[in-house]
């Protein structure tokens, strides 16, 4: 008798919940379903490596929504996502659906409410008060530090012996290049990752970005009380404590140093930022967490909790997006030799001699560089989707209706190589398609609206001083593409970056 009534609640608890979400299903029906079902979503019955395999997914679902209207729907479970490629839609929604998609809480395991995952009731306060940190000025200050960083960065090209020597993996050099760039800016410490690849605080970023990617791709350990019953929560929670001890520590340190200085923060001089100090000569402001200390002097605003999440977002953002992009162009330019003589001599022009230190001025005559690394990540963007949440039901411009509560999944990947706004070659690499006088399509490498990238201009200034140092010395030698549509096999780790993590080879000019 038990059983039958616990089989007649359970039926009739279902049709109830069915029934209040029976405008979710009404308009959802009207949404094409993708191309096929995702891996990790329903049963366990895929076995193979869902990292090696999400690109293919994202590649597959983008195809689909360019031939049907620019939507395609599937389900995660009992959630309803929507991917888009249509860039009226995406505009749309990139400005006025603001709410981050309900898979984004695992990376406020790490980060918890920093600006770039917080809700929007947070982040809302968080975006006013961190706008002044990354003014174009202030990031003009970090000039000198990167400019030194990416000299740092060939020389350690040579001293490691890489250089004529065959392949090697790119990605251990460029990516401890932005750590050291990033931490110098970010935190004013110098680690230098090549003479310390054991430091504990980068094993332990790196270890968290694999541990929260593993959990968003494979959905029976979304729910906390599965996740944590696991050995993989032991060592995620192991890595965190790392990473939070230290940047704790540095806040503390920093802190102190600065409980004297008068809050008034000069930001009038065309590079620089200064800080008053009382009684003293003004100081120059060495890092963007002194900003962030001093502006929350002035406002009241960020916690030491606050401050760390704002300063450990900037950390892991800031390292992978940049190492990525940099390694994608230097890819890219071994595939088309001729292309990269262009960039060479466009360095030769601007610099002259080899030994001629770059200068801040002369970023801005790059422009053949600027193309190429706007192609590079157009083609390749670090981050191949951007995830958002529409709260109410809301009407698409293209007139498709979502339904309350769905998640929204943007193919920046797709949207960059949409060929009726791209053009027939726009799986091509053609940096002059970014001649100011050719039409593009949409190109959101770091997102757009209200919720971008606050800290593109920082990455793409640090990306172009690393390709200039390392191209300006050496000749980047892979694999000759055989056409004009490049291929980079990759993975999803959170970003889309190389399998073989950059196989190339250098020789000296």
């Amino acid at each position: 008798m038990n059983v039958y009534l616990i089989g007649a609640v359970v039926v009739l608890w279902y049709m109830l919940y069915r029934y209040r979400r029976r405008r979710l299903y009404e308009l959802a029906a009207l949404i094409p379903t993708g191309p096929e079902k995702i891996p990790f979503v329903g049963a366990l019955q895929h076995s193979y490596n869902i990292m090696n395999n999400i690109i293919d997914l994202i590649q597959k679902y983008t195809t689909y929504t360019q031939n049907n209207g620019g939507f395609a729907k599937l389900w995660v479970g009992p959630l309803l996502y929507v991917v888009m490629t249509n860039p009226e839609d995406v505009e749309f929604i990139l400005k006025n659906c603001l709410e981050k998609a309900d898979v984004i809480k695992f990376m406020r395991n790490i980060v918890g409410n920093a600006g770039i995952f917080a809700p929007v009731s947070i982040w809302t306060r968080r975006r006013k008060m961190l706008i002044p940190t990354f003014s174009p000025k202030i990031i003009n200050s970090f000039m000198d530090i990167i400019i030194s960083q990416s000299e740092e960065l060939a020389m350690q090209l040579s001293h490691h012996k890489v250089v004529g020597t065959g392949r090697f993996a790119a990605w251990e050099f460029i990516s401890a290049y932005t750590l050291d760039s990033v931490c110098e800016t970010a935190l004013g410490i110098r680690i230098n990752y090549l003479q310390n690849p054991n430091n504990a605080f980068l094993k332990a970023t790196t270890n968290l970005f694999a541990l929260i990617t593993d959990r968003m791709l494979q959905v029976w350990f979304w729910p906390d009380l599965i996740y944590n019953c696991t050995s993989r929560s032991t060592e995620f929670y192991e890595n965190l404590k790392i990473v939070y001890g230290l940047t704790d520590e540095i806040i503390q340190r920093k802190k102190e140093e600065l409980k004297d200085v008068d809050v008034h923060l000069d930001t009038d001089h065309a590079n620089s930022a200064q800080i008053n100090i009382v009684g003293q000569s003004p100081k120059k402001v060495r890092c963007f967490l002194e900003h962030l200390i001093l502006l929350s002097k002035n406002s009241g605003g960020f916690t030491d909790v606050e401050l760390r999440e704002e300063v450990i977002t900037f950390l892991l953002a800031g390292t992978d997006t940049s190492s990525i992009a940099i390694c994608n162009t230097l890819t890219l330019l071994a595939k088309y030799p001729k292309i990269q003589e262009k960039v060479y001599q466009e360095i030769v022009d601007v610099l002259g001699e080899l030994n001629r230190p770059l200068e801040k001025d002369d970023l801005k005559e790059f422009k053949y560089l600027e193309r190429v690394i706007k192609e590079s990540l157009r083609l390749f963007p670090p981050a191949p989707l951007v995830i958002r949440k529409v709260i109410e039901e809301t009407t698409m411009p293209t007139g498709v209706t979502l339904p309350a509560d769905t998640g929204v999944i943007i193919s920046v990947w797709g949207i960059s190589r949409d060929k009726k706004y791209w053009g027939p070659d726009a799986d091509c690499f053609d940096p002059d398609r970014f001649l100011p006088d050719r039409k593009t399509g949409l190109f959101i490498p770091f997102s757009s609206g209200p919720r971008n990238c606050i800290g593109y201009q920082y990455a793409l200034m640090s990306v172009k001083m690393a390709l200039i140092a390392v191209l300006r010395r050496y000749r980047v030698i892979g694999e000759e593409e055989n056409g004009p549509a490049p291929t980079i096999d990759t993975k999803f780790n959170i970003m889309m970056k190389a399998k073989d993590n950059y196989q190339l080879a250098l020789e000296a000019r």
